[in-house]
């Protein structure tokens, strides 16, 4: 289970970066609930990690940020095709 402040679960939602699984755990967009919560441990700036753990932490950073930025284009679509709606 990601451990978030309420004001870190707002602007992750803001940036939809985070969203909730089918067990009702919020998990970074493009992860599962067990990488969500590595790549918490992994992105904590005080985490000082191995070379393995910084790779680790690329790759999952990378399949995060491809399925985010997937979700903001077809945000993106969904209010310029239809404007009237938002």
């Amino acid at each position: 289970m990601l451990k978030l402040t309420d004001g870190e679960k707002h602007y992750l939602l803001e940036m939809r970066a985070i969203s909730t699984d089918s067990q009702g755990r919020d998990i970074f967009v493009g992860l599962t609930s067990e990488e969500s919560e590595r790549y918490h441990l992994l992105s904590n700036h005080l985490h000082q990690g191995t070379f393995e753990e910084k790779d680790e932490y690329l790759a999952l950073n990378e399949k995060h940020e491809k399925a985010r930025h997937q979700v903001l284009a077809a945000e993106h679509i969904k209010r310029t095709e239809s404007p009237s709606l938002h």
